[in-house]
């Protein structure tokens, strides 16, 4: 557990999106780096249960009565800078828990990733 885990933090539903909603950090799960079409780099993103919404709200379609986990970027412009390494940490951590099993799949299926081919490693894309 983190210091900041209480902390409320804002997430988009789409990385260049202009919805966003605040969570708090400890509800963040499964944080990982992704980069999707068009964006510069990998950035942080995570999932979140559509009920654990403090303020704001992302637009998706759900009853309400059955939760469901969204996936929900966290941009580091928008987040304190304390706050943005932890959750580095943890997407790093992701990937170096993920790389073992890249290294397990055949070669034909590692290349046919889109979002693995132009991975670069992110402590550098971290302390920017």
């Amino acid at each position: 557990m983190s210091a900041h885990d209480d902390m409320l933090i804002r997430v988009h539903g789409e990385w260049k999106g202009w919805q966003t909603a605040d969570v708090r950090l400890r509800d963040l799960q499964g944080v990982h780096w992704f980069q999707p079409n068009q964006a510069p780099h990998p950035l942080v993103h995570g999932y979140i249960s559509c009920t654990q919404f403090v303020a704001g709200e992302i637009p998706h379609h759900c009853s309400r009565t059955a939760a469901h986990r969204l996936l929900v970027c966290v941009l580091k412009s928008h987040t304190l800078p304390t706050v943005f390494a932890e959750l580095a940490r943890r997407a790093d951590e992701h990937l170096a828990s993920s790389r073992p099993l890249l290294r397990q799949m055949p070669a034909s299926r590692a290349v046919a990733s889109p979002n693995r081919s132009s991975f670069t490693p992110m402590r550098s894309i971290s302390e920017r």
